[in-house]
């Protein structure tokens, strides 16, 4: 047999392999969205800091897409969010995991010392390379779906007054986000119609929570990017907030479900009463490196 590892060159049949691969749970990783469409926008738009061609690697044998391996590069914190190693075959190469890893991180900038894994508990070939590198287990989370046919049936609720204006609050968000208004200013450059934050304000005019929704349907890209809620929040404003979120991002055609990562530490019910679903447990890891 005749394995070669080579730049990635045909990147709709790379995120054809990514989505069978990840969507079986012995492959399944975090760091890899499930389905073709997002997998392409991600590798043609948004993945690492440095060019595709220098973040993954693809195997293949007689032409056929056997494994592959991409660091999604952060160059100013010096660390790369780690989509694979995918290997079809497992048994019948079982060195090929290592040998993509070699050949990817040798291209690496120097200064690239940190790597993040997000892996399904059932990926147990994935933990055993781990092992091997000795990297460190860090937490455990539960990655959580939710579908546009059962966020539907909330359309007509009634909910609290919820914010989506946020330039009357800027002294209010500067404080609860702890930035600059540099900072400030920069982070609502981001929001349109399409991406948002909602948010719930006290009396005191005080942001309590929020939620920023990432929605570019032409990039087939729509998630809850990221959210924080002050301990006074009530459990049911959390819930509308983020079912508000979900609202949003299945208002638009390309959008049938959306994944959320949650601290296995988090409040649950607030999730699934707006929504989601626990699909499966995913365990974080974090290797340094040190030579």
């Amino acid at each position: 047999m005749t394995v070669q590892i080579q730049r990635p060159t045909d990147i709709p049949l790379l995120a054809v392999f990514l989505e069978m691969m990840n969507n079986q749970k012995e492959h399944h990783i975090g760091f890899c969205s499930l389905e073709r469409h997002t997998i392409h926008s991600k590798l043609t738009y948004y993945f690492s800091d440095l060019p595709l061609k220098e973040s993954f690697v693809v195997a293949y044998d007689h032409g056929e897409i056997i494994g592959a391996l991409g660091f999604d590069v952060y160059m100013t914190l010096n660390k790369a969010k780690v989509c694979g190693p995918f290997v079809k075959y497992p048994n019948k190469y079982p060195l090929l995991a290592e040998d993509m890893w070699l050949a990817l991180n040798g291209d690496m900038p120097t200064d690239l010392r940190i790597f993040e894994f997000l892996v399904n508990e059932s990926n147990y070939s994935m933990r055993q390379l781990l092992l091997k590198l000795q990297a460190n287990e860090i937490k455990r989370m539960f990655l959580t779906k939710a579908f546009r046919n059962t966020i539907e049936k909330h359309a007509n609720e009634e909910t609290s007054e919820i914010q989506s204006n946020v330039h009357p609050f800027h002294l209010s968000f500067c404080k609860f986000l702890k930035i600059e208004d540099d900072e400030w200013l920069k982070f609502t450059t981001t929001l349109n119609e399409e991406q948002k934050l909602f948010f719930y304000i006290d009396e005191v005019k005080n942001i309590s929570g929020y939620a920023y929704v990432r929605v570019e349907p032409m990039h087939y890209l729509g998630e809850i990017h990221h959210y924080t809620f002050q301990s006074s929040l009530q459990k049911e404003k959390r819930t509308q907030l983020l079912r508000k979120s979900l609202m949003h991002i299945f208002s638009y055609h390309p959008f049938t479900q959306t994944e959320l990562f949650l601290d296995v530490d988090e409040q649950l019910d607030v999730f699934t009463d707006a929504g989601f679903k626990v699909t499966d447990e995913m365990i974080y890891y974090q290797f340094i490196k040190t030579t």
